[in-house]
């Protein structure tokens, strides 16, 4: 296929290929919205999920702390109902006892035991005769004077899954006997069922030593927890949180679990949701955006495809304003083109006329800083504004050139960018304050120092500074002079304004807008 053959082949099948791209990449973009959103459900699902087991956790530690409290005052009360009396039944003991834990919730069982561990007064009617001596809870009241929470364990009376609220009877600081509060493991169905955790989850409390308080479901009997997350770093120093992927040795289900230290008590409140309820609420979710979102999407779908034709239309109008703009712009670089080669055209003319040398100087000075304008503008593609740093410098190194003598010349210049009709007046300012200097501060190839400085000194203002190390001069004597007219002249059109100092050396000093507006 020849050159014009691909070329023909690319206007024809070019912005058909680019839409068929474009449409295929919004495509490509809804899929990976889909994608990203439904990742998004998911770990929106998840965080809910984490949260609410937290949550949850929370509930339990506040119910299991406000049971022991209460159960923690019954058991003084036990105590006071003794004072100094030996421990043992008696009808009046019996009312006492029932009056001090009157407000303890149903299916609380209390229990008072001899030094031996010898039960001797309870709350289960018909209570057998029993010794509680090797108990572990016992044995820790007897070696501590503080309320004790036991482990998961079998009530030997009913046989009844409970944990053991304990704490001493003593007289005169001696050990004297144990009161017992037994709280049933089933009273954890209440929170279970309210909390709708789901139909595999898990409500429980542990002591801080990994046993198992109680738990529901039912476990058969207590267990060591203490290889869980929970008491390894860093969830050991959480007051609260949650873990993932923890599988329970009591009936081996994977679960996220939620924790919750009970408050002044060495006891930690869990709620274990099973992974799947996070899959769950997932779907249920999913459901409800594919309803909603689904007449959406393919909303959007005939949407691309409209936009897709518009885009089309829109490329080849792009296309021919492309087009007709650079036609403009090599229009525009030609007309400048062609002025700066009529300026030069003139500059020659003006060299062939019978003048005095110092006017013929003079005028090319002026002339060349119109051509740098012109050749400035066509050479960098910018018709509207004009960089005043490159462009001024060569209108000071022309004349430097033209003049003979040892002038070393500083040009601070700010990268300033200055409007197309402010540009030529500037540069003819310069053109002629710097000329001034050469003709008369460094006559004679006299050696000295000439100082140009352009800076911005607010957003929209901007200040020009010329400075020789001359000998002055006397300036209302020169302000009769034509450079001085023309620079007055200059200086108004832009809009700003001027001093000039000759007492030590001379300096030029001009302020004026950027925007060029007064």
């Amino acid at each position: 296929m020849t050159d014009t053959g691909r070329q023909g082949w690319r206007k024809r099948y070019g912005v058909a290929l680019m839409a068929v791209g474009l449409a295929t990449l919004f495509c490509v973009a809804l899929v990976g919205l889909t994608a990203l959103m439904i990742w998004q459900n998911y770990r929106s699902a998840q965080a809910a999920t984490e949260a609410r087991a937290v949550s949850s956790a929370h509930v339990v530690a506040a119910n299991i702390e406000w049971m022991i409290e209460a159960s923690d005052q019954a058991l003084r009360r036990i105590d006071a109902v003794f004072m100094n009396k030996p421990i043992q039944s008696s009808a009046n003991t019996i009312m006492d006892m029932a009056e001090a834990v009157g407000d303890l919730p149903i299916g609380f069982q209390y229990s008072v035991y001899d030094e031996t561990g010898r039960l001797r007064l309870s709350s289960v009617p018909n209570a057998a005769t029993i010794n509680v001596s090797d108990r572990d809870y016992f044995r820790e009241v007897q070696a501590e004077d503080r309320t004790i929470v036991s482990r998961q364990l079998q009530e030997r009376v009913t046989k009844e899954q409970v944990f053991i609220i304990a704490r001493r009877i003593k007289r005169e600081g001696n050990f004297h006997g144990v009161a017992t509060i037994a709280v049933p493991v089933r009273k954890l169905v209440e929170f279970w069922s309210s909390l709708n955790l789901g139909r595999t989850s898990t409500v429980g409390v542990i002591h801080d030593d990994g046993w198992l308080v109680a738990r529901y479901p039912l476990a058969p009997q207590s267990v060591n927890l203490s290889n869980a997350p929970l008491f390894s770093e860093p969830y050991r120093s959480q007051n609260n949180g949650f873990y993932h992927s923890w599988i329970s040795p009591i009936d081996g289900r994977s679960r996220l679990v939620g924790f919750w230290r009970v408050n002044k008590w060495p006891l930690i409140a869990i709620t274990g949701i099973e992974n799947s309820e996070v899959s769950d609420v997932f779907w249920r979710t999913m459901e409800k955006e594919v309803v909603f979102g689904l007449p959406f999407i393919l909303l959007l779908l005939i949407e691309g495809v409209a936009i897709a034709a518009l885009l089309k239309a829109y490329i080849q109008r792009n296309r021919q304003l492309e087009l007709a703009l650079e036609r403009n712009n090599f229009l525009f670089r030609e007309i400048h083109h062609r002025v700066k080669n009529n300026l030069q055209a003139v500059s020659a003319l003006v060299r062939l006329q019978p003048i005095p040398e110092q006017s013929r100087r003079e005028m090319a000075h002026r002339i060349s800083a119109m051509i740098a304008v012109h050749e400035h503008i066509y050479q960098s593609d910018q018709f509207d504004r004009v960089e005043a740093a490159p462009y001024l410098s060569r209108v000071i190194c022309e004349i430097a050139r033209a003049y003979a003598g040892q002038v070393e010349v500083e040009r601070h210049l700010e990268d300033l960018d200055v409007s197309r009709d402010q540009a030529l007046p500037i540069g003819l300012i310069v053109n002629e304050v710097v000329s001034n200097a050469f003709k008369y501060a460094f006559s004679a190839e006299r050696k000295g120092k000439l100082i140009v400085e352009l800076v911005r000194e607010e957003p929209l203002l901007a200040r020009l500074t010329i400075r020789d190390d001359g000998p002055g001069f006397d300036v209302e004597q020169a302000a009769t002079g034509m450079g001085s007219k023309l620079i007055a002249g200059f200086v108004a059109q832009l809009g700003g304004q001027y001093s000039i100092d000759g007492a030590s050396g001379t300096m030029f000093t001009m302020t004026f807008p950027l925007d060029g507006v007064t």
